[in-house]
C-alpha cells in the first residue's frame, strides 16, 4: 500500500514530520495523487562506494509518482532526498554515498507535497569473498513413508583486512538448484526454503550469514535409493562475482529391518 506524508522544508523538520502519527492524504498536488515507497538499488552499500543494484551499476535513489487515476504520472516530476542520519551523504542529488562503516542510514524521499516513510540503508565494509561456514556435501536419510527431507545450507560473506577477517552484512546471496532427481510430473523435485516459504535468496545479517533450506520432494520424485540434489550459493560486488559455494546433498532412502520371524534367503 503507498503511503504519503506532508513535507516541510528543512531536514530537521522533515524528521519531525514523519516521527507524528498518520494524516490524511491531501487533495492532489500538480496531478499527483500518491507516491512510492523510497526505490533503492540494494539494502547496503560500501563505505566510498555508491549504492548499487544487482548488476553492479551506480543505482540512484527513486520515487515514483502516481496520479489520481492510480497510474504513474508521465512525465514524472523530479524527486528530493534527504538523508536523516550521518554515515553517508548524496551526490548529484540521487545518489547515496557511503562514508562510515557499521552505520545505518535512513533517507526519506519527496515529491511536491508528498513523502515517503524513511527507509534505511547499511553502509559496509567490501564484500571480499563468499564461503561455506560448514560442510559443503550433506548426507540425508529419509524413511520410506517420508514425504520430505531437509539440508541446510549456511554461507557467509567476508571481508578481508590486515589484520583480520569480519562479516559483511546487507549483501544478496543467491540460490540456485542446477541439478535434483527425476520427477514424476511437472512439479520440482527439489525446492528451497525460508522456514516454509519458498525463496532463492538471502540478504546477510550482522556477522555476513546467510542460508536457505534444501527441500527434497519425494512425492514429486521418481522412486530411488540414492539421489543427489546440486545447489549453488553465489554472491557479487561492482558486478563480478566474489565467490560460488556448490553444496551436493546425497539422499539415501533408509532400508527398514525384515519383521520379527521373517528370514531371508540368499
Amino acid at each position: 500500500m503507498r503511503k504519503a506524508r506532508r513535507v516541510v522544508g528543512s531536514a530537521l523538520a522533515v524528521a519531525a514530520f514523519w516521527a507524528v502519527s498518520c494524516r490524511d492524504i491531501p487533495a492532489p498536488d500538480n496531478g499527483v495523487q500518491s507516491i512510492s515507497a523510497l526505490i533503492l538499488g540494494s539494502p547496503g552499500l560500501v563505505a566510498g562506494d555508491t549504492l548499487r543494484d544487482s548488476l553492479g551499476f551506480a543505482a540512484p535513489l527513486n520515487v515514483i509518482a502516481y496520479g489520481t487515476d492510480n497510474e504513474p504520472v508521465d512525465p514524472q516530476p523530479t524527486p528530493l532526498f534527504v538523508v536523516l542520519d550521518t554515515g553517508a551523504f548524496l551526490a548529484d542529488g540521487r545518489y547515496l554515498v557511503g562514508e562510515t562503516p557499521g552505520t545505518r542510514v535512513r533517507i526519506v524521499g519527496q515529491v511536491g507535497g508528498l513523502q515517503t516513510l524513511p527507509d534505511t540503508v547499511v553502509v559496509t565494509l567490501s564484500p571480499d569473498a563468499l564461503v561455506a561456514t560448514d560442510s559443503t556435501t550433506h548426507h540425508i536419510t529419509f524413511a520410506p513413508f517420508d514425504t520430505a527431507a531437509l539440508a541446510v545450507l549456511n554461507t557467509r560473506v567476508l571481508h578481508f583486512a590486515a589484520t583480520d577477517t569480519s562479516g559483511v552484512e546487507a549483501v544478496i546471496v543467491r540460490y540456485a538448484i542446477v541439478d535434483a532427481p527425476p520427477g514424476i510430473g511437472t512439479a520440482p523435485t527439489a525446492i528451497l526454503l525460508n522456514n516454509r516459504v519458498q525463496s532463492d535468496r538471502d540478504t546477510t545479517d550482522n556477522t555476513g550469514r546467510a542460508s536457505r533450506t534444501a527441500r527434497l520432494r519425494r512425492l514429486a520424485s521418481v522412486d530411488f535409493t540414492e539421489d543427489t540434489v546440486i545447489v549453488n550459493s553465489t554472491a557479487s560486488y561492482r558486478g563480478s562475482s566474489i565467490g560460488t559455494v556448490q553444496f551436493v546433498l546425497v539422499f539415501r532412502k533408509t532400508v527398514p529391518p525384515p519383521a520379527a520371524g521373517t528370514s531371508s534367503n540368499q
